[in-house]
């Protein structure tokens, strides 16, 4: 006998006990009025019962029983553990911060690079008072403010006297070397 095609997965599925209500009503329904599919529906679960898993013995069923509690248990377990490595590392944290606390000023201190003495300069006598006094402006001035002064647009005007000074200053400055002592 052969099994109505329409029905052919629907009773592998009925055999299974994997049908949903709607579906389950209408094959057996069916089978009431089908031999063909009843015999194949008897096959199916013939089959089916031979790749059937037994029954769970009595420690799988604690097992299985106990599952949720060892779950639960191991769980809080992770989170404690997490808790205190945070806990360490955070106070591993707050001693490396004491340490640099305490100890900082110290090395700071050692590895500072020590601010020499102003160097005093004593000016040729041959040197105008004019020289003099342009030779001391330049050595008080910030050398980045004209660098940094953007607001000052136009170059500035030399004065009429402006050039004598300039070559006495050029007289006297090559003659100072950096590493020169005076």
């Amino acid at each position: 006998m052969a099994t109505c095609r329409d029905y052919e997965e629907s009773l592998t599925l009925h055999a299974a006990g994997a049908l949903e209500p709607e579906e389950e009503a209408r094959v057996l329904a069916h089978l009431e009025s089908c031999a063909a599919c009843r015999e194949e529906v008897e096959a199916h679960r013939e089959v089916l019962s031979l790749a059937a898993l037994p029954p769970p013995s009595a420690r799988e069923e604690a097992a299985l029983e106990a599952l949720p509690r060892t779950t639960l248990s191991r769980w809080r377990r992770t989170l404690v553990q997490q808790a205190a490595r945070m806990r360490t590392a955070g106070a591993l944290l707050a001693v490396a911060a004491a340490v640099l606390l305490v100890l900082g000023p110290v090395v700071r201190h050692r590895t500072a690079v020590p601010i020499q003495p102003s160097v005093e300069v004593e000016l040729p006598d041959s040197l105008t008072e004019d020289a003099r006094s342009a030779l001391e402006e330049w050595a008080l001035a910030d050398p980045l403010t004209e660098v940094l002064d953007l607001t000052e647009t136009q170059p500035e005007e030399s004065e009429p006297g402006d050039e004598a000074l300039d070559s006495e200053l050029d007289d006297f400055l090559p003659s100072l070397n950096p590493g020169d002592s005076l």
